[in-house]
């Protein structure tokens, strides 16, 4: 931007503040870097007019709008600190859950949530997730459909990563999609009627079984958004600005360039010192929100300029 460009956005916020729409992927622990972005982008004054989450990537966008971001990480540091397994085998003769996950999620969302300031905001919120409607009956022939479902759903998502990643074409998810019934879910802020259904929607786009296990709403039955689409852009109006956070190159194979070329993206400028279900490492995911608040402040004028531009579009024609 030039510098009369520069001149003339800064006298402009002053009639109307910086505001972009941000994107944040599915990433499990790794989520944590875009909640430091997050921050950073508050913390400068930039207003969050519109947010999308796909899996944990949703908890971090309720985060942001109940501003506790320091002390949600402290929070999840913590319960992280006492927990010693990924994996309890023991679990088993007290008939609880073997993977400890869902429960620590849940906990964290409910003590992330500050419903006051999530029901008062003016932000539009999109929470991407799958539906499957697969006709089932009870007993365990439907648990055994269920079980089918999920086994077949994560095998053509793993090959279709896997080509994706080599270039290959590939359509497996598609028909995995069409086979069980299932299709896509954004729900928005107008389905956010209580705490408890807030959080179970973030469980719905969550569910990543058996980590965290598929949700059964009146047999309707949710399965992570990653599934079609970890990093939900396309919801956003094409004349804002758009930032888009993800953590692997894999998340942008397949979207439309139109979609990506309109988008200022964000991704760590180094390996992420946690991985997605590691509820162990309360030190990585404190350095993964600190990454986030470091790369976000690195590329700083960057990102205003690019908000300053597209916010203020008719800047340019100024000075032709």
């Amino acid at each position: 931007m030039l510098p009369l460009e520069r001149i003339a956005a800064t006298v402009l916020e002053i009639f109307r503040p910086l505001e972009v729409c941000l994107g944040i992927a599915g990433g499990g622990c790794k989520a944590f870097y875009a909640l430091g972005v997050g921050h950073e982008l508050r913390k400068w004054g930039i207003k969050l007019s519109q947010l999308s989450g796909v899996s944990a990537g949703s908890a971090m966008a309720l985060c942001l709008i109940s501003e506790n971001e320091e002390s949600v990480v402290e929070y999840f540091e913590e319960i992280t600190k006492r927990n010693d397994s990924n994996f309890k085998l023991s679990n088993l003769f007290f008939g609880e859950r073997v993977f400890p996950h869902e429960t620590m999620y849940r906990r964290t969302i409910r003590f992330a949530m500050n419903w006051e300031k999530i029901k008062s905001s003016r932000s539009r919120i999109y929470i991407h997730t799958v539906k499957a409607t697969p006709q089932v009956e009870e007993g365990i022939k439907s648990k055994y459909i269920i079980a089918k479902l999920i086994a077949e759903t994560a095998q053509a998502f793993t090959r279709d990563e896997k080509d994706r990643i080599a270039g290959i074409p590939c359509n497996r998810v598609q028909e995995i999609l069409l086979k069980w019934n299932m299709t896509e879910v954004l729900f928005t802020e107008k389905d956010f009627i209580s705490p408890e259904v807030l959080e179970q929607i973030i469980i719905n786009s969550s569910s990543i079984p058996p980590v965290v296990s598929i949700q059964n709403i009146q047999n309707e039955y949710y399965l992570d958004g990653g599934l079609t689409n970890n990093l939900l852009l396309e919801c956003f109006p094409k004349n804002l600005p758009k930032i888009g956070i993800y953590y692997e190159d894999s998340t942008l194979i397949g979207k439309s360039p139109s979609v990506l070329n309109d988008c200022f993206l964000i991704r760590p400028s180094k390996s992420l010192p946690i991985t997605s279900f590691d509820y162990t490492n309360p030190v990585g995911v404190r350095a993964a929100y600190e990454m986030g608040k470091s790369d976000a402040n690195l590329i700083k004028n960057e990102i205003i300029d690019y908000i300053r531009k597209k916010q203020f579009f008719e800047i340019p024609k100024i000075f032709d």
